[in-house]
């Protein structure tokens, strides 16, 4: 358990720094189950209205929830900023960073798959083009081959009609043979 612990702690305090505390720009790792105005009761920030309420997930204060100004990061922010939840343990601070960082690597793992995957389809559809043109050609050529039978057959019919002929001409020539030799 402690190997775990030491192994999963160090994964966890090893990313971030700067001034992001180590959220990484990746979002939230689980869907928010509510939008960021509905909550009761309401809690007003400095201008008078309804702020919003997020969810932290920097190294600080993974998974504790927040109330911030719903103009934060505009030029009209007034500052408004106060935790909702209390401050967990540190245990559960480390469970919730590993926690996040495994959401965030399977995230990472399944964008890469999907572009693997779009990159195999467009080498599918390449694919797909080509046995499309293999297939019209091989149409085409039926077609050519269809038509070389026909002529084939046509050829056929007009070489027996000449061999009827010829075997006709030939009957007459050995009757008029046998005529003229029995006249002799």
């Amino acid at each position: 358990m402690s190997q775990a612990s030491s192994r999963s702690g160090s994964s966890s305090q090893g990313r971030g720094g700067g001034v992001s505390g180590g959220y990484e720009g990746q979002g939230s790792p689980v869907p928010y189950r509510v939008g960021p105005l509905a909550y009761e009761p309401d809690v007003l920030c400095r201008c008078n209205g309804k702020a919003c309420r997020w969810i932290s997930w920097s190294n600080a204060q993974p998974g504790r929830r927040y109330y911030r100004c719903k103009k934060s990061r505009t030029g009209v922010d007034c500052g408004f900023f106060v935790w909702a939840d209390e401050e967990c343990s540190e245990w559960f601070k480390e469970l919730l960073r590993d926690l996040r960082d495994a959401v965030w690597e399977l995230k990472r793992e399944l964008r890469k798959k999907d572009g693997e995957l779009d990159a195999k389809d467009m080498v599918l559809e390449a694919k797909e083009m080509e046995v499309e043109v293999k297939k019209k050609e091989v149409e085409d050529m039926v077609m050519e081959l269809n038509a070389k039978q026909q002529e084939v057959q046509a050829k056929e019919q007009v070489v027996a009609l000449l061999e009827a002929r010829l075997k006709n001409k030939n009957k007459c020539i050995d009757m008029l043979l046998c005529f003229v030799c029995s006249c002799f």
